[in-house]
């Protein structure tokens, strides 16, 4: 089965949740994975009765968890290609969240 995993950066949650949010200016999307299910089954902040098109709000704790799962996990292409980027992300959440923004994990399948 198809999975698409996207990290969002967003100003407001009424943004993020906006139809039409990927136009939006003050939403971007950081992170985009292909079928990446062991990320999703082996992170304990990912709830099991989670539904396609929900979405989470990420802490800077759920960023180190997902680097820690995806340095032992490989992506749909069998690489470690989206560990820098997790890593960038968390580096970047402090000053990110002061500046008024939240990060958002979604998955559609």
């Amino acid at each position: 089965m198809g999975m698409d995993l996207y990290i969002f950066k967003a100003r407001t949650r009424r943004a993020f949740e906006a139809e039409g949010w990927y136009d939006s200016p003050s939403v971007t999307e950081e992170l985009y994975a292909r079928k990446w299910w062991s990320l999703v089954e082996n992170c304990s902040f990912i709830p099991h009765d989670y539904e396609s098109g929900d979405y989470i709000k990420l802490t800077k704790e759920n960023f180190e968890e997902m680097i820690n799962v995806a340095c032992h996990h490989t992506d749909y292409w069998d690489s470690y290609q989206n560990v820098p980027k997790l890593c960038e992300l968390r580096d970047a959440f402090d000053e990110a969240t002061e500046e008024g923004y939240h990060y958002y994990l979604e998955y559609d399948w």
